[in-house]
């Protein structure tokens, strides 16, 4: 009966509020525009905590299709296809990006001197395939830096 009483209060309360009524019509959106209308609209009201976890939501669902749209290279998860290659990456750096891609190149160009080593070649063999290397770069949505050199296994 208490449980009655009170629901009945609550919806009295919200029955004429254009609070609830503009909430009811926001938040089933998936626009997130709509949901800081709202916060703008009523910036402390009633419902701004659960409009801040939607929002939350929102966006953390958008950056998810964002990575499956832009799929990750497999070469920066380590699946790669070359016998020859190196990987580099570099974290965000306070000298910008110019240092950030150097050090990255340089890391890279250390894991392909690894995998010379690796296949014991000889200085002559290493002075040719480092005419034959290619690169690409990858940089991700927190602004690291990935760079593979690599030599196609057709020029080998």
């Amino acid at each position: 009966m208490k449980t009655l009483i009170i629901l009945l209060l609550v919806s009295a309360l919200f029955a004429k509020n254009p609070e609830k009524q503009y909430w009811d019509e926001v938040k089933n959106s998936a626009d997130i525009e709509l949901l800081k209308s709202y916060k703008e609209q009523y910036p402390h009201g009633v419902f701004e905590k659960l409009a801040d976890i939607k929002i939350k939501r929102l966006i953390k669902a958008n950056i998810n299709i964002e990575e499956d749209e832009n799929s990750i290279p497999l070469w920066i998860k380590g699946k790669v296809d070359y016998r020859l290659y190196g990987i580099g990456k570099a974290n965000k750096h306070y000298k910008g990006e110019t240092y950030q891609k150097n050090l990255a190149t340089k890391r890279a160009r250390r894991a392909l001197n690894q995998s010379y080593d690796r296949e014991r070649l000889t200085n002559k063999e290493i002075v040719e395939y480092n005419s034959l290397v290619e690169k690409k770069v990858y940089l991700d949505r927190n602004k690291r830096v990935y760079i593979l050199l690599y030599i196609d296994n057709i020029n080998l």
